[in-house]
């Protein structure tokens, strides 16, 4: 079931990203703060199709680091969603993603337990989990009134680690950053 669900949603994000519409290709980065203030940072690829003025669909690759007390986290995950722009130069957006994440604990006891009580067995090695996600965002076009996109944006996120707690212990992440227009199709 599980797999008939992943393969749908793929095939919603190719019939999606497959639509006419000019495209951008943007290259992004920025502070990546789980709970706030653990600190980390997040690089960002994204594919941006515009469909008319002031609405876009964007494809985005996100990969990141951060360090927890606990432990120290890589990610990887693929965000479809929307962007309303605003003649302001405002946007907001809203997108779902599905990735990975590897956990390498800072503790040598072979249990890790959170505050929650989820226990997991790590032993040496890195952890390896299911990372789905939920991210909003607002931001602002410092370059509205000229043909190139530069986007300063700020995303709260959602996220759960599929691999150590269940789907009612989420995390939160919050990201602030910056985004690049490099090339258009």
């Amino acid at each position: 079931m599980i797999k008939a669900g992943c393969i749908t949603i793929l095939l919603f994000l190719v019939i999606l990203t497959g639509l006419q519409g000019q495209t951008y290709f943007k290259v992004g980065g920025g502070y990546y703060g789980e709970n706030v203030t653990n600190p980390g940072v997040v690089l960002e690829f994204e594919l941006e199709k515009l469909f008319t003025e002031d609405f876009s669909l964007p494809l985005r690759a996100d990969m990141g680091y951060h360090s927890n007390p606990d432990f120290n986290a890589f990610f990887i995950d693929l965000h479809k969603g929307f962007r309303k722009y605003f003649k302001s130069g405002l946007f907001l957006e809203q997108s779902l993603g599905a990735g990975v994440i590897i956990k390498s604990f800072k503790e040598e006891d072979y249990w890790f337990v959170d505050k929650f009580a989820y226990s997991i067995p790590h032993g040496n090695g890195a952890i390896l989990g299911f990372m789905p996600s939920v991210t909003a965002g607002a931001g602002y076009n410092i370059s509205k009134n000229s043909e190139g996109s530069n986007l300063v944006w700020i995303r709260p996120k959602v996220y759960w680690d599929l691999g150590f707690r269940s789907l009612h212990l989420p995390y939160f992440a919050l990201q602030a950053g910056y985004t690049h227009t490099f090339k258009t199709k």
